[in-house]
């Protein structure tokens, strides 16, 4: 569901798994990784001009997908990551199995997550709905998801909550308008 609002009052940028272990060895892997990862970029680079936290999931251990090469736990390619960014090791599918996640969340005040990377259907889902089980309003980034399958982005637009540049800036920025105590009763999107 494309969202006009964003719950919450402080958010976080978390970028799941974009390594290159989880390329996939599927004809059209260039075509959903390249935009994806210009999308992710330009989301963090807008996160961190407001001084919003980046983080970074790194997965640690192999992977599904067949890629065996040395370079198996570097970045995808063109993916910025940043020193003032930070890093999540995880072991699990949810980000928040195991690790210093929410945390990290609770010590910043953060109420409310941008979810974005890979694989969709797999680590993106399963810690958009370990963020809205911790009371933390997930939404993932539109056009900042590569997915497994090939409809996978279609279903989660159709699934999750979304959000995309301008409602983020927006946010961002402090320009969000209030809601009516009847817009919030009647309009707030699952959260937990």
């Amino acid at each position: 569901m494309i969202l006009d609002h964003v719950w919450g009052t402080k958010i976080a940028m978390v970028v799941v798994d974009v390594q290159r272990k989880f390329t996939l060895t599927v004809p059209d892997w260039e075509q959903r990784m390249v935009p994806a990862v210009a999308s992710i970029n330009r989301f963090a680079d807008l996160f961190r001009s407001y001084g919003a936290p980046v983080i970074f999931i790194r997965f640690e251990g192999k992977s599904h997908c067949d890629y065996d090469k040395d370079d198996a736990d570097e970045w995808l390619p063109g993916i910025e990551v940043r020193d003032s960014d930070i890093i999540v090791s995880k072991r699990n599918m949810s980000c928040f199995k195991n690790t210093n996640l929410y945390d990290i969340l609770s010590e910043n005040g953060i109420d409310s997550v941008l979810l974005a990377g890979m694989l969709t259907e797999f680590c993106v889902a399963s810690t958009y709905f370990g963020a809205a089980e911790r009371d933390i309003f997930p939404c993932v980034a539109k056009d900042g998801l590569i997915s497994y399958n090939a409809g996978g982005n279609n279903a989660a637009e159709i699934m999750l909550n979304v959000a995309g540049m301008d409602l983020i800036r927006t946010f961002l920025a402090g320009e969000q308008p209030e809601m009516t105590y009847e817009e919030r009763r009647t309009r707030r999107p699952f959260s937990g």
